[in-house]
């Protein structure tokens, strides 16, 4: 089965209510919901029951199933500690938030979790960044087990995972970790789909928008991705995951005139076409 669901973030502010009641309206089956304006992650990790609550309640108010919560990096008295973060009492106190968003997660009936997959610290040099980041993913990966939640990462163009033989290194190095992967990150600087299409093997959930060669969240009709030949292999790999359409206006989108929602619809449609295309 391949699920398709809308990220929370994609149009723009408004109370929860407001968000889950739009994505349902424009027929999602699945919510993916973010931790920065819809679920805030200080919230959670003030009182992770009541978070819970009120996404169980809108769940079930709009009938609309969670897929991932969209955490990215956790934050220590509200300020974000990266994975690689060469301060280990520091990522202690992440780690122990982490445990209390796990809980959340698991209460509200999250599928998984998205975190960071970390950042360079210049100061300790990219390798020891990299063991760092893995030393935490391994135990962010188990915290998340214990809450009976998948942990996923997004190997990102900004983060130490940039480079798809470096996003399959710590797949490989930490045993249990999946991405949640999204092909703008690395089609934009120029890497070969079918580099990053190894990454599949080692993905629990994904990301859909176009892109181009320098040319981020270009407009459907432009984009170079080839998702004819993911859903392909998606199929191939008897995939079980849910994509979700990611696309919100930054600075340079809204300049253009872009609309989020008929990009997002674009997407769906089609790949609601090349699921049909490749049933088993």
């Amino acid at each position: 089965m391949i699920g398709l669901s809308c990220h929370s973030r994609n149009y723009g502010p408004g109370t929860p209510d407001e968000i889950f009641s739009f994505i349902k309206r424009l027929g999602y089956e699945y919510i993916d919901v973010d931790s920065v304006g819809t679920i805030r992650q200080g919230d959670v990790i003030e009182n992770p029951k009541k978070q819970a609550q009120l996404v169980q309640e809108l769940t079930a108010k709009y009938d609309l199933k969670l897929a991932e919560y969209f955490l990215g990096t956790v934050a220590v008295d509200g300020i974000s500690v990266n994975n690689s973060q060469p301060d280990t009492v520091l990522r202690g106190k992440m780690l122990d938030n982490f445990a209390r968003i796990c809980a959340y997660a698991q209460m509200a009936g999250f599928r998984s979790i998205m975190g960071s997959a970390g950042a360079l610290h210049k100061e300790v040099g990219y390798e020891r960044s990299f063991d760092n980041a893995a030393n935490t993913l391994r135990q962010m990966v188990a915290i998340a087990a214990e809450h009976s939640i998948s942990f996923h990462v997004e190997p990102s163009r900004a983060s130490l995972l940039n480079v798809p033989s470096q996003a399959m290194l710590m797949a490989q190095t930490v045993e249990g970790l999946k991405y949640t992967l999204d092909f703008l990150h690395f089609q934009v600087n120029g890497y070969d789909q079918k580099e990053t299409m190894e990454l599949l093997n080692y993905t629990g959930h994904m990301h859909a928008r176009q892109a181009a060669v320098g040319w981020p969240k270009c407009p459907f009709e432009h984009g170079e991705i080839d998702f004819d030949a993911i859903i392909k292999r998606l199929r191939g790999l008897r995939w079980q995951g849910i994509i979700a359409m990611e696309f919100w206006n930054g600075p340079e989108e809204e300049a253009a005139g872009m609309n989020p929602v008929e990009q997002t619809l674009l997407m769906r449609y089609h790949l609601k076409g090349l699921i049909k295309k490749y049933e088993c």
